[in-house]
């Protein structure tokens, strides 16, 4: 699992020192202030730390390069920091750090400067973009392997994820986390040998999951993961803009499965723009007193983003969604002061 990730000059970073539980663990913030850059940080090493160790570092930037999709690795160099290295210390759930740095001028170069004597997890961590992927999945398989394509590796990662067989039986903890959401997907997620995936309904036989609402997919990619072992104790799950797709109702549902997730003894990291999602995991959060979670904010400066960190939302002082949503709330009641105040005055002249 991730501990922490101590991180100088990378993206829009100047310095930051990020912990994260064992647990749940929900970023958030503005656009542009790094939220999907830990995330893809922290999976990058991770996903090549997973059952190995003494990593060389042209195998290190190649993966950097495919989840960042850089022009060259120096463009991960904080803008404006000079000539400084950018420098991170990953902490996994290990006696050791891992450590590397590069420069700005780096293309393909990156320096690993502290190791790991012993592998780390065996199971792979996961990452989940903010779109679902059963209806591309054939096609990205395909084409990852054969072409150079622009989209980014955590995708093809996801792919070959979704292509392990199911597990032919499920410890009754998640048995409990998979039927709600197979009963608001109403029917079983299943895959044919070709990789085209397909919900069988009871009523309606097997529905192919092109016809099937972008939200459901997303639920339905999240069960046929638990289904097959990606998600499993121990194991680490990182998922872009959560709420994508999902109305208020299935987030409830989707809020609940993570933290029972949580529970279980998966770590959660997600990214999220929506008070509602924020708010729903933040209650699930007070609610479980000994589930283990993290609230973190990543809030903008003149020259850099810092981050700040709390157990539950209130614990934050920047939550730059719930300051918009009041800011909306005075607009809207100064549009009906004046309207009011305007249609008042007019009443009174006719009188």
């Amino acid at each position: 699992m991730l501990k922490s990730l101590d991180i100088k000059n990378f993206t829009v970073f100047e310095n930051a020192s990020i912990g994260f539980s064992n647990g749940l663990n929900v970023i958030i913030g503005d656009n542009a202030t790094g939220k999907s850059h830990l995330l893809k940080l922290g999976y990058s090493v991770m996903h090549l730390l997973s059952g190995h160790s003494n990593i060389q570092s042209s195998v290190l930037a190649d993966k950097l390069s495919g989840v960042f999709k850089p022009n060259s690795i120096g463009h991960l160099n904080r803008y404006g920091s000079g000539h400084q290295r950018t420098q991170i210390t990953v902490t996994l759930d290990l006696p050791e750090n891992f450590q590397f740095s590069f420069t700005k001028n780096s293309r393909t170069e990156v320096t690993i400067d502290q190791t790991i004597s012993r592998p780390g997890s065996k199971k792979a961590p996961v990452f989940i973009p903010s779109r679902e992927l059963l209806t591309l999945h054939p096609e990205i398989t395909a084409l990852y392997e054969e072409r150079f394509i622009s989209i980014d590796e955590t995708h093809q990662d996801l792919c070959k994820a979704l292509n392990l067989p199911l597990l032919r039986k499920h410890p009754s903890e998640l048995n409990e986390i998979i039927q709600p959401l197979e009963a608001e997907l109403g029917g079983e997620v299943i895959m044919d040998k070709k990789g085209h995936f397909y919900l069988d309904m009871p009523k309606r036989g097997k529905v192919e999951m092109s016809l099937v609402a972008e939200g459901l997919r997303k639920i339905a990619m999240l069960v046929y993961l638990i289904q097959n072992g990606s998600l499993a104790k121990g194991g680490t799950l990182f998922w872009d803009e959560t709420e994508a797709n999902l109305n208020a109702r299935i987030m409830v549902k989707v809020a609940n499965a993570l933290a029972a997730l949580a529970q279980y003894g998966v770590q959660i990291i997600l990214t999220t723009h929506d008070l509602f999602l924020m708010n729903e995991l933040s209650l699930l959060i007070e609610s479980t007193p000994q589930m283990p979670a993290q609230f973190l904010s990543c809030c903008p400066t003149d020259v850099s983003v810092i981050v700040e960190q709390g157990r539950v939302l209130e614990d934050l002082h920047t939550i730059v969604v719930l300051d918009e949503a009041l800011a909306q709330d005075d607009r809207e009641q100064d549009f009906y002061y004046k309207r009011d105040t305007q249609n008042n005055s007019l009443k009174s002249q006719r009188w």
